[in-house]
């Protein structure tokens, strides 16, 4: 006995008819037959009485039509709880984050998120684009979001762009006071750099800066320790906006713009082949607009974060 069966002999009794219900359900006929037949087999009685004009049903079936709205009413609120469940924003959504996004994205998504929908919540995981893209493959995250890389494309993942980041040459405060208001090769290879590799290959695949030195800084895996080293006067380095900007606006670095300007790209990542939850969609979203906020807020601040003396008046 299967559901189906049983939407086809209680529309059999409601029509009074098996031609009507054939019509109906859009199935022929003898078709309609052969199931109520293989019902009345394995129940072991006559659900319904064949009349000159159509049929009625036997005691019997009257009382597996009793239950059966009973039991299709059931179904039909199933269909829309499991429904309504998935397009709720319930559950955890576990997003993975690169450590240069984390300071920019993971307070403001986890308030938000718990602001705006209290059913469900964000657990955030750090760790590098090429461990992030492993684990959404994997299933051990819903989405992961990092620094888009050129050529490296993944057939098991789906890429969807959420924003651009500024990409700025900074240093300790004080340090870059003359080498002019904008970023050149000849800059770069004048400073002594440290570099992330994916930074580094970013600067090097930049058409602009192609002319610099493919050896150009020394590198470190950990964006924290370029920070540090950074921040301490050893190096100069090429970081992101989002990632300095609490250090820029507390003088703790200083910062020069490239022209054209020098930007990343931002992706969030998710199985290929399967459609977001709305939970994981809007923490996408959300993403998306702190991004844009973020870039608005540079904007406003102008190419150029380095300290000034004041000038005479």
């Amino acid at each position: 006995m299967d559901i189906r069966q049983i939407q086809h002999f209680s529309t059999i009794v409601r029509e009074g008819s098996f031609s009507r219900a054939a019509r109906k359900l859009h199935i022929g006929q003898p078709a309609l037959s052969k199931q109520i037949q293989a019902l009345e087999r394995e129940l072991g009685v006559e659900l319904l009485v064949r009349l000159p004009d159509g049929v009625r049903p036997t005691f019997a079936g009257a009382r597996l039509d009793e239950m059966a709205q009973t039991l299709l009413t059931y179904v039909d609120d199933i269909r829309s709880a499991v429904r309504e469940a998935a397009a709720s924003l319930v559950g955890t959504v576990r997003l993975g984050l690169s450590p240069s996004l984390v300071s920019g994205l993971a307070g403001y998504l986890q308030g938000r998120f718990a602001e705006e929908h209290p059913q469900a919540r964000v657990e955030i995981v750090e760790g590098l684009p090429m461990f992030l893209t492993e684990w959404v493959e994997e299933g051990r995250l819903d989405l992961g979001i990092f620094t888009h890389q050129p050529g490296h494309a993944n057939p098991h993942l789906s890429f969807t762009e959420v924003g651009l980041d500024e990409m700025l040459l900074v240093a300790k405060q004080g340090t870059l006071s003359g080498i002019g208001d904008h970023v050149t090769p000849s800059v770069l290879q004048s400073l002594r750099l440290v570099l992330t590799p994916g930074f580094r290959d970013l600067l090097r695949a930049s058409v602009e800066l192609g002319q610099a030195s493919d050896d150009i800084g020394s590198r470190t895996d950990s964006i924290h320790m370029v920070r540090d080293l950074v921040a301490r006067g050893e190096y100069c380095s090429v970081l992101p906006y989002t990632f300095v900007r609490n250090d820029l606006d507390a003088g703790i670095l200083t910062a020069v713009a490239f022209a054209p300007v020098l930007e990343r790209r931002l992706v969030a990542v998710t199985r290929a082949g399967r459609q977001p939850s709305p939970a994981v969609r809007a923490v996408i979203e959300m993403a998306r607009l702190r991004l844009g906020e973020l870039t608005e807020l540079r904007t406003s601040t102008g190419p150029d974060r380095r300290a000034h003396p004041p000038v005479d008046r």
